[in-house]
């Protein structure tokens, strides 16, 4: 064994890839499948779409929780199977916002959001057949985001952001029969975003939206660590300095809202998250080497969502009622598929509601399903087997809007 994590060349590492993006956290738009980018209304809009900040007024401040809860299961005739542990996660989003008018009466706004728009966990059983390859995933993408908007004219707004992604990830996996490795790694870096908001003339009552984040490169740095290394193999698995290269990716979405009648809007969006350069998980030991890499050889993603959103309903008007719809091309290719990166083309389906007890106060909640296609491994690279995942998502959230306002 010639490296420092000669005992992980079999074991890619958690990568910021397709299948760990995180729908977002804030009810209303997991409700919506995120089809709403024309249609924001809140302070997440520091988040989906900075441009929709001019034209808010006031202060407001929106909170949400999501529970996500991940259902992989894996098979492989020969090997056998395995599903992952149970386990749920709490990703969490905060957005504030104030907005108001420039003396001469131009909107503008501005906010700020924190909230986790990648990561995941896989604690995959115990000595399953794949230990060898990958024990355990943890992984956190933190993105704080400050976001301005401004409105030139009344048929256009303006946006634009800076982005801090935060990445911390961890990694397990078992040596031989009791032996074990563990690496954490973590990482920052700026980036920026910019948005407009595109409306209709008077009568019209349509709505087209961009929002584009730049990528952002990250240099991760931490740890590896050995446990009941045989002594043979001590010279080369010791503790010892680790450093990753990874990239949060472009995302671009383009959107468009439209009403149908009073109340009653109809939306969609598409958007893409460019995983093209995400060609292999690299890594390097002390003093620069040696090095390890891991073919990926990722894809483009490319997302498609639709929405629709009932506000005002006659028989309880502070109800709103919500549905979504989504279909994500995120096809990894299968020579490279592996059980710490189960990704894969997939579906999405999304219902929920809001209630406004006061006014300026409401409470949303959504749910969404995901269903992944399955993928089988093919190639002398991939970890054999086939992939079944599946994905819960519950979000709970209040937003705040100062009275009078």
């Amino acid at each position: 064994m010639r490296s420092l994590l000669a005992a992980l060349i079999l074991a890619p590492a958690t990568a910021f890839a397709g299948a760990y993006a995180i729908p977002n956290e804030n009810a209303r738009d997991l409700a919506l499948s995120q089809s709403n980018v024309a249609a924001q209304n809140g302070p997440e809009a520091a988040h989906s779409n900075p441009a929709a900040l001019a034209g808010q007024k006031g202060l407001a401040v929106a909170a949400s929780v999501e529970l996500l809860a991940n259902q992989t299961k894996w098979s492989d005739p020969t090997l056998g199977s395995a599903s992952l542990r149970g386990h749920s996660n709490f990703p969490p989003e905060l957005a504030a916002s104030y907005g108001n008018a420039l003396p001469n009466g131009m909107p503008y706004g501005v906010g700020l959001s924190l909230m986790l728009p990648g990561g995941g966990s896989l604690p995959w059983p115990t000595n399953w057949p794949g230990a060898n390859r990958i024990q355990d995933v943890d992984q956190k993408v933190w993105l704080t985001q400050a976001s301005a908007g401004i409105q030139p004219h009344p048929l256009f707004k303006l946006g634009a952001s800076l982005l801090y992604y935060r990445v911390q990830e961890k990694l397990a996996v078992q040596i031989l029969d009791a032996g074990a490795a563990q690496l954490g790694l973590a990482g920052g870096a700026f980036t920026y975003g910019v948005a407009g908001e595109f409306h209709a003339p008077e009568g019209i009552p349509l709505t087209i939206a961009i929002d584009y984040k730049h990528q952002a490169p990250l240099e991760l740095t931490g740890r590896a660590h050995f446990d009941n290394i045989p002594g043979s193999l001590t010279a080369q698995l010791h503790d010892q300095n680790a450093t990753e290269h990874v990239t949060a990716p472009n995302i671009l979405y383009i959107g468009a809202a439209y009403e149908l009648v009073p109340n009653l809007k109809v939306m969609g969006s598409w958007n893409l998250e460019r995983w093209k350069s995400y060609t292999s998980d690299t890594y390097l030991g002390e003093s620069g080497g040696p090095l390890v890499s891991v073919p990926r050889n990722y894809n483009n993603a490319w997302v498609y969502r639709f929405g629709a959103e009932y506000a005002n309903t006659p028989f309880l008007p502070p109800l709103t009622l919500r549905l979504g719809l989504l279909r994500s091309i995120s096809e990894q290719p299968a020579s490279t598929i592996d059980p710490s990166l189960t990704d894969g083309n997939s579906w999405a389906v999304s219902v929920g509601a809001g209630y406004e007890f006061i006014r300026g106060l409401r409470f949303d909640v959504g749910y969404q399903y995901a269903f992944f296609d399955k993928v089988t491994a093919t190639g002398i690279e991939a970890f054999p087997g086939t992939y079944d995942t599946k994905v819960h998502l519950v979000s709970a959230g209040i937003t705040w809007r100062a009275p009078g306002m």
